[in-house]
């Protein structure tokens, strides 16, 4: 599936050269370019006056679009998909399923963080065992930082991470170096776990169209990302209307840097609409002079415009 990904990015960069051939398929063409143009006309009236750089990365089977897909966007919270798709993989080599248990102590904890899991009476106390599974769950849906530390500190660290991913992804324009803990101790170091647009829609579609997601624990990924909680007025707001349609996704929430600006605000869908097409769409916002709702409405406008161009 990776191949196809990649024949397909080809495909589009002879559509945007103008290539054409027999009548009908010169048409067909066409027609794409001009749907392709009026997408990035659009997405760019609604990012011309945004207070900070915003970058799209559109997949389809037909199409791609990028906007400011060359600058690094900090991830934040977006490598937890990244992560999980290691931990996955470590799983899998070592015959071990999500069921695998670890025993927390009070030292692996931070208790001045985002962590919806302590607020659960189970966990609310150390030591406590909570299965791999579950902290993968907590990492997706509700993006918990002890969570993520855990899983970085006990199954894969965010080296081997990176490593991985740069084996398996369609694009390898990104880098995770550091934890949450790490970012959480210095917020500059948020910058270098980064990615482009493009490679965080590639990974995404590539979770939802390559055979090697479709065993237990792929299907464990893609259920948890198809119920996360946060972010919920942004991607998917461009569809929450609309029946039948399947959405999936991972959100990112930075810092304010030390000008001020939010340094991050990001989400990166899978959409499959009822009709069985489907298409990834990155948004990341970079240094943002405004407020996370200001942002979020960006990246709900853009969604809004890629899906109304879908039709």
């Amino acid at each position: 599936m990776r191949k196809n990904l990649c024949i397909m990015l080809s495909a589009v960069l002879m559509l945007t050269a103008g290539c054409g051939c027999g009548n009908d398929r010169g048409i067909e063409k066409r027609n794409v370019l001009v749907g392709k143009e009026h997408l990035t006309e659009a997405i760019n009236e609604i990012i011309k006056n945004a207070p900070g750089t915003v970058g799209v990365a559109y997949v389809s089977s037909k199409d791609t679009v990028l906007i400011n897909n060359g600058v690094r966007y900090p991830m934040m919270s977006v490598f937890k998909l990244h992560e999980a798709l290691s931990v996955a993989d470590f799983l899998r080599r070592n015959d071990r399923g999500v069921d695998s248990v670890l025993v927390v102590e009070e030292r692996d904890l931070d208790r001045n963080t985002w962590s919806p899991m302590l607020e659960e009476a189970r966990y609310a106390t150390t030591p406590f065992k909570v299965s791999v599974g579950e902290l993968m769950r907590y990492a997706l849906t509700s993006s918990d930082n002890n969570a993520s530390n855990i899983l970085f500190e006990r199954i894969v660290s965010p080296k081997e991470t990176d490593a991985y991913i740069r084996r398996i992804a369609p694009d390898t324009a990104f880098s995770i170096a550091w934890s949450e803990r790490d970012m959480k101790r210095a917020h500059e170091l948020a910058y270098e776990n980064y990615t482009s647009p493009l490679s965080a829609a590639l990974l995404i579609k590539e979770v939802y169209s390559d055979e090697r997601y479709t065993d237990e624990i792929g299907n464990f990924i893609k259920k948890a990302l198809s119920e996360v909680t946060t972010g919920e007025d942004r991607l998917g707001s461009g569809v929450s209307e609309e029946e039948g349609v399947y959405f999936a996704h991972k959100t990112g929430s930075g810092y304010r840097n030390h000008r001020g600006e939010l340094s991050a605000h990001n989400d990166v869908g899978y959409f499959r609409l009822a009709d069985g097409r489907d298409y990834a769409l990155a948004v990341f916002v970079r240094d943002f002079r405004g407020t996370e709702e200001e942002a979020s409405e960006i990246i709900a406008s853009i969604s809004k415009a890629v899906r109304k161009s879908f039709n």
